[in-house]
């Protein structure tokens, strides 16, 4: 019974969630109840109350679990003389968790949510990029805010157009459009 106690508290907290994401997909945090959650869950109030505060309580924990951590990120091969693939590396996560984060980046989605992804982004840009090239700290943060910015949101759009060009396409396009003096430095071997 041990044994099976931790199986059955992991899976009433998973089936809460997963109520809690259904309907948050479809209205936004302000209009969900505890009730709304339990209802569509099967369980009573107490059992919520068990692992959750309240309804952002859950959002927070869903949140924090798609948070990408140092080690999920893909490697940065800095051997190699162009820049490493962020865009395809920030795609990579961001096609993992996608049914997630296209949901959290819309305009009904938590701004909070984005702010943390694009500084974890930023983050791992931060530590390959400033031994490249010769900027300000200040320009280096609105430098990482521009690309990460850029980068996130081209992606959302690409995932929500369905993928419809491949993504063979979209890395050169996005390395066009962002044909600047930051990324030629970051990249004096790609062709732009």
């Amino acid at each position: 019974m041990n044994k099976k106690q931790p199986d059955i508290t992991m899976m009433t907290k998973q089936t809460i969630k997963d109520s809690f994401w259904e309907l948050y997909k479809e209205k936004k945090i302000e209009k969900i109840t505890v009730k709304d959650i339990t209802l569509k869950a099967g369980y009573n109030r107490s059992t919520f109350y068990a692992y959750f505060t309240d309804v952002y309580d859950v959002l927070e924990q869903i949140e924090e679990e798609l948070m990408p951590v140092k080690e999920d990120l893909p490697v940065i091969d800095t051997s190699r003389e162009h820049s490493p693939d962020y865009f395809e590396n920030i795609i990579t996560i961001y096609e993992k968790n996608s049914a997630y984060y296209s949901v959290l980046l819309s305009e009904n989605g938590d701004p909070r949510f984005a702010h943390k992804l694009k500084n974890v982004f930023k983050s791992m840009m931060m530590e390959d990029i400033e031994n490249r090239v010769n900027i300000s700290p200040v320009e280096m943060d609105y430098a990482l805010e521009f690309l990460v910015g850029a980068t996130l949101s081209t992606v959302k759009h690409w995932f929500d157009q369905d993928k419809n060009i491949p993504m063979q396409q979209l890395m050169p396009l996005m390395y066009k459009l962002m044909d600047n003096r930051f990324v030629q430095e970051l990249d004096t071997d790609m062709e732009l």
